[in-house]
């Protein structure tokens, strides 16, 4: 009886630790399948926050690069709106058919003023110039080297391109105070002149009043400079 006693007791307590067994086991199991899935987890939220970071980054980037391409299209914007303004402040310089013909008939009126007689005038040869045309108007004249000298300077005072060539001085005669000049005066002409500051006159005078406006602040800045220098 005894012996029976034992013997079951011993197979409920093997029993016992083969069902302890497999718990711990299962047990391990779980525990190494919670790590591994935290750390899988874990590796995975570190790679989309990564990858977020770098596409944030990236983003941030495309944006810098965007606004630095938008401020040089700006810079060039305005240096074409710059060149373009001061291409129409010397289109103003240049003569117009119409506007030769009036400097042309002022030119007698000029020489009146200065006593400088003008024997003659004529228009000479034309010299195409890409899409100018270089008028020569050729004249004689007779006078004293003072008059002529300040013939010269009203003439230079129009607003016009103009200058001298072939200019010719010599005595009248070998005992006149006088003196006799042959001499050529080119002028730039542009055919189609007026059309063109007609179509940009919007543009010019928007730009003519921000450069006067330009010139105002300057000489403002450069008036408070002297007055802060002298201590007024």
């Amino acid at each position: 009886m005894f012996g029976s006693k034992k013997k079951n007791d011993s197979e409920i307590q093997s029993e016992t630790t083969v069902d302890n067994s497999n718990q711990i086991i299962i047990g391990v199991a779980v525990l190494f399948m919670s790590i591994l899935l935290i750390l899988i987890i874990k590796i995975y939220t570190a790679s989309s926050i990564s990858s977020q970071e770098r596409i944030i980054s990236q983003g941030k980037q495309a944006e810098k690069k965007s606004q630095s391409i938008l401020i040089e299209l700006g810079k060039i914007g305005k240096k074409s709106k710059e060149a373009e303004y001061r291409y129409l402040k010397e289109l103003k310089k240049i003569m117009s058919p119409e506007e030769l013909q009036k400097f042309k008939n002022s030119i007698t009126g000029i020489a009146s003023k200065n006593k400088v007689i003008i024997n003659s005038i004529f228009e000479g040869k034309q010299i195409p110039a890409a899409e100018y045309t270089i008028f020569a108007i050729n004249f004689e004249a007779i006078s004293t080297f003072t008059n002529y000298v300040n013939f010269k300077k009203d003439l230079s005072k129009n607003a016009f391109k103009i200058y001298f060539e072939q200019e010719t001085i010599a005595r009248e005669t070998p005992s006149s105070t006088n003196i006799k000049v042959n001499a050529v005066i080119n002028a730039v002409v542009l055919k189609n002149k007026k059309q063109l500051l007609e179509k940009k006159k919007k543009f010019y005078e928007q730009m003519e009043k921000a450069e006067m406006k330009q010139k105002e602040k300057e000489a403002k800045l450069r008036s408070n400079s002297k007055n802060t220098s002298t201590g007024k």
